[in-house]
């Protein structure tokens, strides 16, 4: 490499950068030539690389070259060589226009930013004097010159929406692309016309969707868009004109010209034929390019279909358009395999239905008898389309395309939901006479239609009413009725009975016939997918219906059991099913819950002490946290408390029990496997985890009851936290600090515990606070909690001490790199301060030291944090102002008073406005951090820019 830049040793570093390509050496030559491209030289020697007798690398980067010069370094252009920029630019174009495409756009590109530059002061109307000059020329042929002018007026749009403009700027330059559509707009028109060189037409339409962006064309180009729509005829212009269309009916105003998108309607529905021909042919991709331009036209229109939908005059028109995308969602096939298009006109449907639902009253009536049975002809599409193939076909999908089914199927049951609040009744009736035929004859009825239906039935189940009485209890009835023997029919008609569980709880005489079925879902669980659906139905079932599944207790206790010594479940499944066990067992009486207990768990948990015993490793460890996460399982269920619905009048009471509550007891016999777990695992962060989150769900149950084990509890955490410091062990401290610090008996229990925790987590902050961000912010989002709950047990003897540590540590928090850590900071440094009103300690901390906090934030608005952190931080200067306003005034102004404090790049003026937003601020949040994004813009001089606006504040 050389640093001489001339256009030879150029031309032989962009030969040399395609010799070697994927080599360091190539790095090292695009490093140079993306230097070179912005010397003040390269306005020479750009040119010489655009001779025509250059190879197309060469020109292409010669014209790089000019585009780069010309959008980056226009000022570097003396205004008397404008003129004669733009001739040389010009010259060049045309001297290269019948050469490769990519030079000749990559000069068209630079001749739109040229124009942007010089318009209107330099050179007032470009677009006309660009018309009459390309019309004028003799050295080219006639499709040369129309191309080179279509590529040009093309990319002008283009670049001044992609260009770096100020917003004032920006507005003048599209004023005067607006005045040239009056000239654009007969140009494109001739050159559309019949008969005209089909590469012409193409470039007309390319150029016509360019310019949309600017506004709306639809009365000044009704004749293009007319005249695009018989392009679609044209092959060579299908794809063009396809792509257009969608533009033009995608653009944000085309519901304002009523009238004339109705002309379009009819247009749009004249391709049907084209659709019907493409679809009997199996040519998939005409389909879809047709199917775009009907849904864009589609949904952009739905308030205009509707109402032209109640016209006698379009009715008919109307009703035949909704039809025809009726037609395109039903394409034959299974997507993605035989067609990957249809779900594009889903949200069609929602926004139809969503339309009709937000009509007014009379209207909507109309509406609906209306589009009842469009809507019923939508359900039987959604019925073929949702069933899986034959099992060897769907055998033969990749995992990807069985993915994308997966998906395609929930968007269908999401439609089948919106379709639903048109139809309901007539939808489950439907769906009820269909699964009636398959039951009387269910040797000649397809496993897909039934799973179909069951689908189709869990996908409105949430928004059926619970007091439905007819076609709920009739499909429930049908399902003992029908042969399972299929895995994704039994997984369908299980998922489908739990979807249902709130309506079962309110026709608990369902039960009869449910709990069967899903019971007899649990003896398949050496088919995985069929024991992910029984466990997750029966976990559905019985958390909504306690008040009636005692009766099945022992049926449901006695298969769990065996699902569990079957020993087939995963963990997930586990866990599912330990849940129904501790919700089922809620119901019971306690010797008996107590007896099962004992039969089910003890083998889990000699399982759980022998694993204890063994020598650390992954699969160990693996099966440990599995049965720590099934017994957090149970513990977050087996509640013996819980409300109960009494009386006639079905009020909730909690009932009073004199029985020990069975969690504790189950984790009093515990506590010896815990600590020799912990003596094994106490430096392994999951187990660890594992363990807390266990304690965790036993302690949202118990409540108060947890008392009696807080203690042993606290001190594990101080154990574990003084050799692992990890946030589920600060997580689980919160919840126990908060439960108890009112407690006489177990006050000082917890104050020990947060002061155990404070000295460890210091010292955290003297070793590398950046290596332990995690539990910072865990830690920060706990002392926040303690101070909006449990404020006292940081003021006691004990805590009182480290006040100022905690503060010091908090300001140090202040410049970690991670925003949540920082987020947390703030959080607690705001309610720290607001706790100053009532705890003199921290009042005085504050007044003597609150100095060192304001310099902090005002620094880190400055620009030494993140600009998204602006917002939080400005939270504490709120928080400071109201309730230390004697003092605020005084470090705000001793502060700002230094030179070049917080950033060199604000004056005293900016200052002063900021100090005066800010100080006058002592409720209002979303003021102060307006007032401090504002500033903080400044201080990094992004204030008013284009970067600035398009990054987010």
């Amino acid at each position: 490499m050389t640093s001489e830049l001339s256009a030879s040793c150029v031309e032989q570093a962009v030969h040399q950068f395609y010799q070697n390509a994927g080599s360091q050496q190539q790095q090292q030559i695009q490093q140079w030539l993306t230097l070179t491209q912005i010397s003040p030289e390269a306005w020479s020697f750009c040119w010489e690389l655009l001779s025509p007798e250059k190879t197309v690398e060469v020109k292409f980067y010669g014209a790089n070259t000019l585009y780069a010069k010309i959008s980056r370094y226009w000022a570097e252009v003396p205004p008397e060589q404008y003129d004669n920029l733009r001739s040389r630019l010009l010259q060049k174009i045309m001297e290269l226009c019948s050469g490769d495409k990519i030079v000749t756009t990559r000069l068209c590109i630079s001749l739109a930013c040229l124009i942007l530059h010089m318009t209107p002061e330099e050179w007032p109307d470009p677009v006309p004097q660009l018309i009459s000059t390309f019309q004028s020329l003799q050295n080219v042929t006639e499709v040369q010159r129309c191309q080179v002018l279509l590529e040009i007026l093309r990319v002008l749009p283009e670049e001044f929406f992609s260009a770096n403009l100020s917003q004032s700027r920006r507005l003048v330059l599209k004023n005067e692309l607006l005045k040239s559509l009056s000239h654009v707009i007969p140009l494109l028109q001739s050159l559309l016309l019949p008969g005209a060189p089909s590469e012409i037409q193409k470039s007309v339409l390319q150029c016509f969707s360019s310019w949309l962006d600017l506004g709306s064309l639809f009365r000044e180009a009704e004749s293009i868009i007319l005249q695009t729509f018989q392009c679609l005829h044209n092959p060579d212009l299908f794809d063009t004109a396809v792509e257009t269309l969608v533009n033009i009916f995608t653009h944000p105003s085309c519901e304002r010209y009523q009238n004339t998108m109705k002309k379009y309607l009819s247009c749009v529905l004249g391709l049907q034929d084209t659709f019907m021909k493409a679809r009997d042919s199996m040519d998939m991709d005409v389909c879809q390019r047709v199917g775009q331009i009907i849904i864009s036209y589609a949904e952009n229109n739905i308030s205009l279909l509707l109402e032209w939908a109640i016209s006698p005059e379009t009715r008919e028109t109307t009703t035949n358009f909704i039809n025809l995308v009726l037609t395109c969602t039903a394409i034959p096939g299974h997507f993605p395999v035989d067609e990957n298009f249809s779900n594009m006109f889903f949200t069609f449907w929602y926004l139809l239905q969503d339309g009709i639902q937000d009509s007014p009253t009379d209207r909507s009536k109309v509406l609906h008898q209306m589009f009842c049975p469009v809507f019923l002809s939508l359900i039987q599409t959604l019925l073929v389309k949702v069933q899986y193939p034959e099992e060897e076909e769907y055998n033969s999908w990749t995992k990807d395309e069985k993915e994308q089914f997966r998906c395609y199927r929930q968007d269908i049951g999401d439609t089948m939901m919106y379709s639903y609040s048109i139809l309901r009744e007539p939808l489950l009736g439907f769906m009820c006479n269909t699964l009636n035929s398959a039951a009387e004859n269910p040797k000649e009825a397809q496993w897909q239609l039934i799973e179909a239906i069951f689908f189709l039935f869990s996908s409105v189940a949430e928004n059926v009413d619970l007091e439905e009485e007819v076609h709920i209890p009739s499909m429930l009835s049908v399902l003992p009725k029908l042969p399972f023997n299929n895995i994704k029919y039994i997984s369908g008609a299980l998922k489908m009975i739990g979807s249902f569980s709130e309506w079962i709880n309110c026709h608990p005489e369902s039960l009869n016939s449910v709990i069967p079925l899903i019971l007899q879902g649990l003896q398949g669980l050496q088919n995985g997918e069929i024991a992910e659906s029984a466990t997750m139905s029966l976990k559905d079932v019985t958390a909504e219906n306690l008040d009636h599944i005692q009766p099945y207790a022992p049926q449901i206790l006695g298969s769990c059991q065996h699902a569990f010594q079957s020993g087939l479940l995963k963990t997930r499944d586990s866990m599912r099913l330990m849940h129904s066990v501790g919700q089922v067992l809620s119901v019971m009486k306690y010797e008996e819950i107590m007896q099962y207990l004992t039969d089910l768990l003890s083998p889990l948990i000699q399982q759980l002490q022998n694993l204890v015993t063994q020598e650390p490793s992954t699969p160990v460890k693996a099966s440990i946290l599995s049965r720590l996460a099934i017994l957090g399982s149970l513990f977050s269920s087996l509640d013996t408390d819980r409300d109960r619905e009494e009386g006639p009048q079905k009020v909730k009471v909690k009932p009073k029990s004199t029985s020990p509550k069975p969690v504790a007891v189950l984790l009093q016999q515990l506590a010896p496997i815990i600590q020799s777990l912990l003596a094994n695992w106490i430096n392994d962060p999951g187990i660890i985890e594992g363990v807390c989150d266990m304690f965790k769900h036993a302690l949202r149950t118990l409540l108060d009851d947890f008392a009696l084990l807080s203690k042993d509890v606290a001190e594990m955490l101080v154990q574990m936290y003084q050799v692992n410091p990890s946030p589920a062990i600060l997580d689980l401290a919160k919840q126990l600090i908060i439960m108890h610090h009112e407690d006489p008996q177990l006050n000082t229990v917890v104050t020990a515990l947060l002061g155990n925790i404070c000295t460890v987590t210091l010292e955290l902050f003297t070793k590398g606070p950046q290596d332990y961000t995690d539990v910072i912010e865990a830690f920060m989002n706990l002392l926040s909690q303690v101070l909006k709950k449990s404020k006292s047990v940081l003021t006691t003897e004990q805590c009182v001490l480290q006040i100022s540590s905690l503060f010091h540590s908090a300001l140090q928090a202040l410049s970690l790199p991670e925003h949540q850590t920082v987020k947390a900071t703030c959080s607690f440094l705001a309610k720290f301060l607001s706790a100053g009103e009532t705890t003199p300690v921290i009042k005085a901390l504050v007044q003597e030291e609150g100095s060192l906090l304001l310099d902090k934030i005002l620094r880190a608005v400055g620009g030494e944090a993140a600009r998204g952190l602006v917002e939080n931080l400005s939270d504490v200067f709120l928080m400071i102002n109201k309730h230390y306003p004697e003092n605020m005034p005084v470090w705000m102004n001793q502060l700002m008073k230094q030179e070049g404090y917080p950033s060199p790049k604000v004056s005293q003026e900016d200052k002063e406005v900021f100090i005066k937003g800010i100080l006058r601020e002592k409720i209002n949040k979303r003021k102060i951090r307006e007032v401090s994004k504002e500033f903080s813009l400044k201080c990094r001089g992004l204030f008013g820019t284009e970067y600035a606006a398009n990054t987010g504040f």
